[in-house]
Order: structure tokens, then C-alpha cells, then sequence
């Protein structure tokens, strides 16, 4: 078995903040909301959903609570 280097693994050209970035008010609006109707415990990408939505300033951080 031949192993890689690492300078051979190929990575994931976009991270999730990226994605994020890219995407409109209501479509993350529309992610946050679902997450919690569908009960999707991932507690990494609430908080990622959760920074960008203030980072973007739209709503108060005591209004996502």
C-alpha cells in the first residue's frame, strides 16, 4: 500500500463560513428556522448560523435566543 504526503491530499476549496457568506438573508433565515423545526442537533452550525446572522447585523443577539 503506497501512502499520500500530505502535500497531495486535496482539501475542500469552500468552507462552511464561506457558504454561509454567500447566502442570502432569507435563505439563512430560512436555515435557522428549520434547523429548529426539525429539531437538527448541530450545535457547530447553529453557532456558525448564529455569527454570521449578527456579523450581518439584522437582528439583535437577543432576538436568535
Amino acid at each position: 500500500m503506497q501512502s499520500l504526503s500530505y502535500n497531495r491530499i486535496q482539501a475542500p476549496k469552500k468552507t462552511v463560513n464561506d457558504y454561509l457568506q454567500q447566502l442570502s438573508n432569507e435563505e439563512l433565515f430560512s436555515i435557522y428556522g428549520t434547523s429548529f423545526q426539525y429539531n437538527i442537533q448541530l450545535p457547530d452550525l447553529l453557532k456558525k448560523l448564529r455569527t454570521e446572522i449578527m456579523r450581518r447585523q439584522i437582528v439583535s443577539p437577543f432576538e436568535l435566543s
